[in-house]
Formats: C-alpha cells, structure tokens, sequence
C-alpha cells in the first residue's frame, strides 16, 4: 500500500512543518519523548527520587514502569505544595526481582519512549561532581552500586579497599541501559601504577596481590560527556556469568547445564576456560524450559536485544545466591536434538559423526578454532542449515563449508564442495532497525545419497582466545514459521536526502492517522501472506485489516483515532494470522524503538532495540490541526490502465489560518516493477540478428572468393605449364593465355581478400552488437523500485469570515 502525505508550498511555511515535520532540524507536532532517567534505577525496597529529562514532557505527571510494584508519584514541594516538574519518587517493592525494567513518561503528548531502569540489591550511591581527581577520588565500599554521569574531556576516580588474594569484580553498565556513553575503566594502585584496564567498556576481574587501597578511573572512551552519558557502576565480589553450555535447549524439557562465570558460590575451577588471561568458575545447574507457545513468543527477559536478534526465542537466566545476584545470561530455545560438541574435531579426518536432524552447540575456542562434522543425507531430504552467535550478542563473524565426500575403490577420499556459508546482508528494518546479521542460515535439498561433511569456524577469531564465543548450528527439517516486529513509523523528512533516524513515539490527537510499521522475518522458505491486526484498542480508535504480501517482508497498518475519541494511554499488541500448510499460525509481534535521535547515519550509528511492550497514546485535549481522508470510505474500483479520480476531504481543524491562497501537493512512494529502456534492448536485439545474418552472407562470399581463388590458381598453373610445352608457332598464344589466367588468378586474390576483410569486419561487428544486445537485455530486465510521485498543486482559498 503507498503512504501518502501532504505537503505545503511556500505560501503556508508552518503549515508545511506541521504535516511533513519529522525531521531533526525542522518544527514538528510536540510527542513525549524521554531522554533520561536519573539516577538510572534503585535497589528493592527503597523509595528513589528520579529527575527526568527529554522533549514535550509538558503536564507530565505520571512515570510508568514495567513492573507492576514499582510505582511512582510526582514529588511535591515542601512550601508551596505544588508539584515539582519532571521529578517523581519512585518506590521499588521490595520482592522485585533484580533486572532491567523499562520507565515512562505520560504527559499532555502523550506516553514516552522507554528508558531502561536497573533494579538491583546492592547499597547505591550518587557519584558526586567533583571526583574529577584521583586526590578527590569517592570512597566506594566492596558490594555497591555508583549511579553517576560522564562529563566531556574529565575523568571521574573511585576508590576502594581489599583484601590480599580477593577477586573483585567491576562492572560499567552503559550502552546496555540505553546511555550513549561507551565506558572505559582503568584500575591503579595507590602508587598510581596501571594494574588492569577495559577500553572498550566490559567486565573488569581483578586479584588483589596484597591487602590496601586500589584507584578506578572511568570516562567514556573519547571523553564525550553530558545528561545522556550516564552509567551505573557496581564495585564488589558478587557472582558474573560469562555464558552458558549448553547455551540452548528444547521448549519444555527439564536439563543440565554449565555455568561459566567468576565468583561462582559452589563452583570449581573450569579447566582450560580462560578470558583475558583469568580462569573461570563453573557450575552445573537444573533448568527447566517452559513449553507454553505464549512464553516461548514472549521476548526473552529484559536482555537489551538488538535488531538482528529480534526472531530469537528464549529465556534469560541468573544465578540467585546469598552473595547476591548474577547478571543475566540467554538460554535460547533450540530447533532440534541438542548435541554438544566434542574435540578434537578440528581436522576433516577427525570430524564428529552427528545424526540429523540436530543443534550442535559449540564454541569458537580456542583462537583459530575449526570444528568439523560429519552426517549421511539422503536424496530428496530437505534440511535448514542456520548458525546463532552474532546473534546471541557476541562479536563473532562465523563461516562454514558444506562438502560431499566420496570414496573410490581403493577407500580414496574424493571431496567436493557443496556450498559456502557467508554473513547475511538482509535488512528488513532500514538504517532505523538494522536487522543484518553475521549468522546465516540456508535451504539444503540433499541431491544425493551420501556423506557430508561441515566444517565452521570463525573468521574474526584467529588471535583472540575467547571461551564465550558460543555458537548453535542448527540442522533441522524444513518448518515454516515467521516473526514479527512493530516499529513506530516516523514520516519522512522533507529533505529527501537527509540521513536522519529519529525516534518517534506512537501518539494520536483526535481525528489523527498513524502508521505502524510492521517488520516479518520468514522462516524456513515460508513465503505467504501475513494477516495483520491490533488488539487492545480503546473504544474511537479504529485499525483496518492490513497484510503482509506473500514474499513480501513489511508492510504498514493505520490507527485512527475519532474525532471525539477520549485520552487513553496503554499497551496494545499487533498480531500476524497466516496459514502455513494446512494450520493456521498466530505470532504477536514484539516491538522495538530507535534509541536516540540521530542526524545523519552515515557518520554514527543507530542505537535501536526491541521494547517489552508497544505503546499508545491519544489525546482528547487536542485535534490534529490537518486531516486529509477520501471523500467516501469505501474500496475505490479501477480497470487495469484506466484513471481513476479519488475525490479527497481537507479539514483544517484548529489551525488557523489567515485569509490567503495556501498551496499543497500530494506525495505518495510505492513499490513496482521497472523496466529500463526496453525499447533500446529490443532495437539492440534487432541490430545484432540483422548484424549475425550480414555476416553470415559476408563469410559466404568469403568463402566463394577463396574457392574462385583456388580455381583461377589451378587455371593459371595449368596455361603456365601448357606454354613451356607447346611448339614455337603456338607459344605466343599459349603466352597470352596464361597471362590472362594470371590476372584473372590476380583478380580472384584481390576479390577474395577483400571478401576475407569485409567477413571479418562483420564478425566483428556482430560480436559487439550481441554484447551490447546482452548488456541491454539484462538492464532492461524488471527490478523493483520504490517510486515517489507528487501531485499537480493544489490551491486552498480561505476567505476572510464576515464581520455580522
């Protein structure tokens, strides 16, 4: 379906803003919009007092979290009794679990975008303004959460005590809270000396060598700083999961698994496990999957997911101990039989003999690591093959090569290869939600009977020696599925060439229509149609029926809100129907959120992520001040290559205008197959058939020519050879009749090299205009473009009203 959207001449600039606003420099409609939380979370059962910041947060004067027992009141001054804007005392229940929420704003304009807010159960403290040298470095106890901002160009210092041999771990939370700060920590000693460092951000593990006093310095890795470059920083010795191996497991089924991670209660060394040099803990632990398809759709705790991973199922886990609580680490659900990896399998002839269908779950380690595996296929079976590890959030590129092998009669290995597997390049999201991926995933329709054999490594892993580095690759039989993801929809910028990605958050005044737009990631070949819905609409919010076209990966539906609709805020769920075989298929789809507003993506990237829920807001104090609809709401009816005119309704509701002429256009983008200069390949076409049959009759004449050459060289022989022989009386006849053939011999040369150099010539002629028929061919063949057409004006007369 094309968007439409209006826009406004430069007889009415501000009018022209309200309808094609959405960009970062110009006016638009005000929409709540937070940027900040402070501090970003609280401990269990405390009362908090939080400051928030942002755009449009006028009259905002509730914070909503999603959990339910933390719940928020605006603060009240103490002498005047009024509320103070934009802060809140927020109160944690006690039983909240240690996680990641999300918080926001509800005001005049709407419900906000969310921000993440860590409930913990450490003691916290504020980081102070003036901790900007290490002599005023603040004194952080083992056990404690800082929640503090990074400024521009300064460095902020802690300090703390410990214990010979004790293993102190601390954490920077940051990108993962949803700041724009990219952490780095570095630790001294008291005599200033360098002991370890993290520059980009991480977990920094760190054995006191003696009893005494240790300095951190934390900033941002190019000294940016500001409200937007908060973090929180824990200072202790609690339990860290690195990973989990199995890092899957089937839906429903009850398993063992292994924790990898430092200052595990009940642990023991992990042999061989090693990250920057430090040995890890493990500890083996019962989990039990929930087998529920609500659960198994739900997205996977509060983990900050990217857009790559937004089709990935499963749950998130920590480590409950008396020492305090772990930060959470992903189980995913796997798509077949889990089988763990086991070395040695790096080399083809001692490659793991693995029975399909299955997940193999293993890791790139140590650096260099290449695992190979060995299965029998048979004809016709049709399996997907797919590998998750960029996707489980790790920095991994993984390749893998599929062979045949075959032996002759003398027990002879001969390989062959059967496909290559390199990184997806598919963006379903755009700049906004960039949903490319390092993993892969692809169809194997088994040709023949036989042994294969799978060989995956990383290809960023050669020097790094990483245990974490986890991947899953799945061999599982084809089932066809698909996901979804709802993303607000900004409208586009005015400048077609801006590079803008802005956050946008779903608000409707009355009278207004909004996009959604709705993101599908199909599985395993599924290509069909894709009913699309909302549920959890208030009453005068209406939503057609919309679809996703079969093999098509998007499409957008429309909420309008009534003209009297009542103030309404909450979640709402889009919902995708489709028949996948003979069974109909639900998915509801999750949501995600750009994360800061960005000017031109070329120079810095998106921060996007997925969202716990999808928010609606609208607004009975306002009307939206344009509504552009068809004069009748019905299905417009057209032949194939006829007009059609559609008659369009303009309100201006509470824009006021003065009395003038206004002119607008309509501008619609859609999608279609184009073909270019199709006339010029069928003419090229033309031009190279008449080229290959002239030079099919130059090659005859050619040829012709050389054969009338050989005649007249054998006549001039011939007479040559009579003139020597003959009497005295009859030489000089016989003479002139072999200088005749001689010229004639002369003659046929001449013609027939002439013919030779036209034949050629033609040949040649021919050869290019068939390649450039080719070339033409091939760029007129239909491609899909995306094609933007606007309207002739249109102009709005608004006369003056008459003074009664």
């Amino acid at each position: 379906m094309p968007s439409v959207s209006l826009n406004i001449a430069r007889h009415c600039p501000l009018l022209a803003a309200l309808l094609c606003g959405t960009q970062l420099s110009f006016a638009q409609l005000p929409a709540a919009r937070l940027s900040t939380i402070s501090p970003p979370g609280g401990k269990a059962g405390t009362t908090v007092e939080v400051t928030v910041t942002g755009s449009d947060l006028d009259d905002a004067g509730q914070l909503n979290f999603s959990h339910t027992n933390i719940t928020a009141r605006q603060k009240v001054a103490d002498k005047t009794g009024e509320p103070e804007a934009n802060k809140f005392l927020v109160t944690i229940g006690a039983d909240v679990p240690p996680d990641v929420y999300e918080a926001r704003v509800i005001g005049r304009f709407g419900v906000s975008n969310p921000r993440a807010y860590v409930v913990g159960n450490l003691p916290e403290i504020p980081s102070p303004a003036t901790n900007h040298a290490v002599a005023s470095a603040v004194e952080v106890p083992l056990g404690t959460v800082v929640n503090g901002r990074a400024e521009a160009n300064v460095v902020d210092y802690f300090k703390f005590a410990a214990a010979k041999g004790q293993r102190v771990l601390i954490e920077c939370l940051a990108k993962e809270i949803d700041s724009r700060m990219d952490d780095t920590l570095i630790l001294y000693d008291a005599g200033g000396h360098e002991l370890e460092r993290q520059r980009r951000g991480g977990l920094l593990d760190f054995i006191t060598p003696a009893d005494g006093q240790f300095v951190l310095a934390l900033s941002d890795f190019i000294y940016r700083g500001g409200r937007e470059y908060f973090y929180r920083l824990t200072v202790g010795a609690g339990p860290h999961l690195d990973y989990i191996l199995p890092p899957s497991g089937l839906p429903g089924a009850k398993g063992n698994y292994t924790l990898y991670g430092r200052n595990l209660p009940g642990g023991k060394p992990a042999r061989g496990q090693f990250i920057d040099g430090k040995l890890l803990d493990q500890l083996s632990v019962e989990i039990e999957l929930p087998g529920d398809t609500a659960t198994q759709q739900r997205l996977p705790g509060n983990v900050a997911f990217k857009p790559a991973a937004a089709a990935l199922d499963g749950i998130q886990y920590r480590l409950r101990t008396p020492q305090g609580v772990s930060n959470p680490v992903l189980l995913s659900f796997a798509t077949a039989p889990v089988v763990a990896e086991l070395e040695p399998n790096d080399k083809p002839q001692q490659a793991q003999k693995i029975s399909l269908p299955c997940e193999v779950v293993g890791q790139f380690y140590p650096a260099g690591d290449k695992d190979c595996f060995s299965f029998d296929a048979r004809k016709a079976e049709v399996y997907w093959i797919e590998i998750f590890s960029q996707r489980l959030n790790l920095p991994t590129a993984p390749f893998a090569l599929l062979q045949r092998v075959t032996k002759n009669d003398k027990g002879e290995e001969n390989v062959s290869d059967a496909h290559e597997f390199y990184a997806a390049d598919t963006n379903l999201g755009g700049p906004e939600f960039n949903t490319t991926s390092r993993d892969w995933a692809w169809r194997f329709e088994v040709k023949e009977d036989g042994a294969y054999r799978l060989e995956v490594r990383d290809l960023f892993n050669r020097y790094e020696s990483n245990p974490r580095f986890v991947y899953r690759l799945s061999l599982s039989r084809e089932t066809p599925d698909f996901r979804l993801v709802a993303l607000p929809q900004a409208p586009p910028p005015v400048n077609k060439d801006a590079k803008e990605a802005a956050l946008w958050t779903p608000f409707l005044r009355r009278g207004e229509t909004m996009p959604i737009k709705v993101v599908a990631f199909r599985d395993n070949n599924f290509d069909g149609q894709i009913e699309l819905s909302v549920e959890g609409l208030p009453s005068g919010v209406a939503c057609p029926l919309a679809k996703i076209e079969t093999n098509k990966t998007s499409a957008s539906i429309f909420l309008t809100a009534a003209e009297n609709a009542d103030s309404w805020f909450g979640p709402i769920k889009v919902v995708g129907k489709a028949k996948v075989g003979d069974k109909e298929v639900v998915r509801l789809a999750r949501s995600g959120s750009v994360t800061w507003n960005v000017p031109d993506y070329n120079n810095e990237a998106v921060q996007s992520r997925l969202t716990r829920d999808f928010f609606l807001a609208v607004s009975s104090a306002e009307s939206t001040p344009i509504t552009i609809e068809p004069a009748e709401n019905k299905v417009w009816e057209a032949k194939a290559g006829g007009k059609l005119q559609i008659p369009l309704k303009l309100t201006l509701a509470q824009h006021k205008l003065s009395p003038g002429a206004f002119t607008f256009y309509l501008q619609t983008q859609t999608k279609g197959k184009y073909r270019n200069n199709p006339e010029a390949a069928k003419t090229a076409d033309e031009a190279a058939k008449q080229a290959e049959k002239f030079a099919a009759e130059s090659a005859a004449e050619a040829k012709q020519a050389a054969e009338a050459v050989a005649v007249a060289a054998k006549t001039a022989d011939e007479t040559a050879a009579q003139a020597k022989s003959v009497s005295e009386g009859e030489k000089s006849d016989a003479e002139g009749k072999a200088r005749a053939a001689a010229d004639a011999k002369a003659a046929a040369e001449r013609t027939a090299g002439e013919a030779t150099a036209k034949a050629k010539e033609a040949e040649e002629k021919k050869s290019a205009l068939q390649k450039r028929a080719k070339e033409l061919e091939e760029k007129a063949k239909p491609r899909e473009v995306t094609i933007t057409v606007y309207s002739t004006p249109i102009t709005v007369q608004v006369e003056a009203v008459e003074k009664k």
